[in-house]
């Protein structure tokens, strides 16, 4: 017999082996490629980093809070207020602590109710003529609690009582403020840099229901 047709089998198994690492490759790569087309990921993460729905990527945090006291978001309550910052916020400057993007959040713990809470925050628009105003909406656990349009460079204070049908049994309170007239940074910039408020102070008061 041939030298050469001795080596028959092993070119063949050769070149099956080669074809069957080919067909392996080439299945790794239609899985990565259909992963980054459609990871399997939070819907957190998605709505921020792939669909870009949100500007605020929602983190694991919940704040403390007594009733009736007042945090203050300057530079002098900056480690009281981190906390009780989710997304959405820089950090705390003399003047305030301001938004950015186009969604800011806070979510803190509260007490067992057996009453209202009204809500008073102590906030300023950052203005850029021509743009003089911003309009803030305000939701609390899903449940719009209050709208509002904020102009002048004076911090103002805006009093609601929070819906009950925010309340309901919860032991958390997640506030998001919603801007309608964000001021992007540059044109360039992304929306995750707009300004729209500085939150200067928040407090929580009971209120009866009857």
């Amino acid at each position: 017999m041939p030298w050469s047709d001795t080596l028959v089998p092993y070119r063949r198994a050769a070149w099956l082996s080669g074809y069957a690492f080919a067909a392996i490759l080439a299945g790794s790569e239609i899985v990565i490629l259909a992963l980054a087309l459609n990871p399997n990921v939070n819907a957190d993460y998605r709505a921020y980093y792939i669909d870009k729905t949100t500007t605020c990527l929602n983190r694991d945090a919940v704040g403390s809070y007594t009733l009736g006291e007042t945090v203050s978001f300057r530079s002098d309550g900056a480690k009281r207020a981190a906390s009780m910052k989710v997304c959405g916020w820089s950090g705390s400057a003399g003047d305030g602590t301001h938004s950015l993007g186009e969604t800011s959040r806070l979510r803190l713990e509260i007490p067992p109710l057996g009453h209202g809470l009204a809500a008073t925050l102590q906030m300023a628009a950052v203005i850029r003529p021509p743009q003089i105003t911003q309009r803030v909406v305000i939701s609390v656990n899903g449940v719009r609690a209050q709208a509002v349009t904020l102009s002048g460079k004076e911090p103002r204070m805006v009093t609601f009582i929070i819906p009950p049908a925010a309340l309901g049994k919860t032991d958390t309170l997640d506030i998001a403020f919603d801007y309608l007239d964000g001021i992007p940074q540059t044109p360039a910039a992304s929306n995750i840099y707009k300004r729209s408020i500085k939150l200067v102070s928040f407090r929580l008061d009971a209120v009866d229901t009857d």
